[in-house]
């Protein structure tokens, strides 16, 4: 009960502050609604292919969580709340309410991002189902990684160009399957075509956030 009520402390703290501030909701909304507008004057509907539309999409929604994911620890150190929430708190809770806040802003991010591309594209309206169950899977994926290396560099001087250093490369293998159920979704596949792809993506995520867990004891005591 102890970790639970920790967990939702955290995650509520976090969500009154972006409530309050909403300073990662407005750059998020503002970098999705300009870069979708962008590729849909320069390229047109007629020439996004599904193959160009899911990789466009997560490429979008990729940076678009990485600008405001970093803040998920920064914010505590730039506030001088990181030691507090060590002297009232273990570790774990304190890493899945990040964990849960940066899942439900990326989730966020991935529906407004999906639906723009939809709306002003036509795209990926054939398999809904796949759709919002790559969204959910992705968005956890993100977000358990983002989570980790925020708290990583979350002391370091150079915050944003260390924290986007070590992301990508371990969210490159992510990004590619991704893009290639939700071209799959988007060609109208049923859920056995894109079974294996679904298996690996819920692999990456346990794997991630198994890791996770194991370090961040190591982060947080540090």
């Amino acid at each position: 009960m102890t970790f639970i009520k920790s967990t939702i402390a955290v995650l509520r703290k976090d969500l009154l502050l972006e409530m309050r501030f909403r300073f990662a909701i407005n750059t998020v909304i503002a970098f999705v609604a300009a870069s979708t507008m962008i590729i849909f004057f320069s390229l047109g509907t007629g020439l996004i292919a599904p193959e160009l539309y899911s990789g466009l999409l997560w490429i979008i929604i990729v940076f678009s969580a990485m600008a405001s994911l970093a803040r998920s620890f920064v914010a505590e150190t730039e506030s001088l709340t990181f030691d507090l929430l060590r002297l009232n708190t273990t570790g774990l809770p304190v890493y899945t309410g990040k964990l849960l806040f940066n899942f439900l802003f990326t989730f966020f991010v991935s529906v407004l991002a999906a639906l723009l591309f939809a709306l002003l594209t036509g795209g990926i309206t054939k398999s809904i189902p796949i759709l919002i169950l790559v969204l959910l899977l992705g968005s956890l994926g993100l977000s358990s990684v983002s989570t980790l290396i925020a708290s990583l560099v979350s002391r370091a001087t150079r915050k944003g160009a260390v924290f986007s250093v070590l992301c990508l490369p371990l969210l490159l293998p992510l990004a590619v399957l991704l893009s290639d159920i939700t071209r799959q979704a988007a060609i109208g596949a049923d859920f056995s075509a894109v079974l294996q792809p679904i298996v690996s993506l819920i692999s990456y995520c346990g794997v991630t956030i198994t890791i996770s867990v194991m370090l961040f004891e190591y982060v947080w005591t540090d």
